[in-house]
């Protein structure tokens, strides 16, 4: 079973559909990250996000994949990152 965290994402503010796209192209890069259930909102993008089949990860894991993914995709300018 998949273990799914909450992240949430405060930005300078985005386009919805473009955030939609850079969230499911996050999923595309890490073939092994499930996302789902993708909200935006004003300045703030929220998905849950998990490792398939592994029910342990922790919200390190997903901080360190999302970024090094803003790293290399500056569309989207994080102030906070939250992951529960």
């Amino acid at each position: 079973m998949t273990k799914m965290l909450n992240v949430t994402i405060e930005t300078t503010g985005v386009d919805a559909a473009e955030a939609k796209e850079w969230v499911s192209e996050l999923a595309n890069i890490y073939a092994d990250m499930e996302v789902s259930d993708v909200n935006v909102s004003g300045s703030k993008i929220s998905f849950k996000a998990g490792f398939s089949g592994m029910d342990d990860t922790e919200s390190d894991d997903i901080k360190m994949r999302l970024d090094e993914y803003l790293t290399m995709h500056e569309s989207i300018s994080a102030k906070k990152i939250d992951i529960r």
